[in-house]
């Protein structure tokens, strides 16, 4: 597997523009990598929806119980 990374310039606000050079295993491997932090972020994202929907509920159900008892 080979993967060659090479800076062509490097920019003031601190990115670069770089030329990447691979052979076949190198394309397998990053487009594996690439998928995978693709699903890994998917899983998170969703987690943390999960999560705040939760807890907009749970807001909500405390907010309308002290709505009821005010009137």
């Amino acid at each position: 597997m080979e993967i060659k990374l090479r800076i062509i310039k490097e920019n003031k606000d601190g990115s670069a523009n770089a030329e990447v050079d691979f052979d076949k295993e190198g394309l397998e491997f990053l487009v594996q990598e690439g998928i995978l932090h693709i699903l890994e972020a998917y899983v998170k994202q969703n987690e943390n929806a999960k999560e705040g929907i939760k807890l907009r509920k749970k807001i909500a159900k405390k907010e309308k119980l002290d709505m009821d008892g005010r009137c």
